[in-house]
């Protein structure tokens, strides 16, 4: 699977100084995830190298392989 990054992406990651490799990390090494919509997911991972909590990425699958990044997320609680 190939990643690429909303603008929005980009600009939470900036501000929440997180690296493509944590995204990584949060999506293929991930501790969850929830579905919201047929092609929508929420993965989610708590990363020894950050003290800020649960870390989470929304991902929309799109055609030949390719997730697209919408936003990232700090401090993300799954609700049961």
């Amino acid at each position: 699977m190939n990643l690429v990054f909303s603008p929005r992406a980009v600009e939470r990651m900036q501000q929440r100084n997180i690296t493509p490799s944590d995204i990584e990390e949060i999506i293929f090494r991930h501790d969850g995830k929830i579905k919201q919509s047929h092609d929508k997911m929420i993965y989610y991972k708590r990363l020894k190298s950050r003290r800020d909590n649960q870390l989470a990425a929304v991902v929309i699958e799109k055609r030949n392989n390719l997730l697209e990044v919408l936003t990232v997320m700090v401090n993300f609680e799954v609700k049961r």
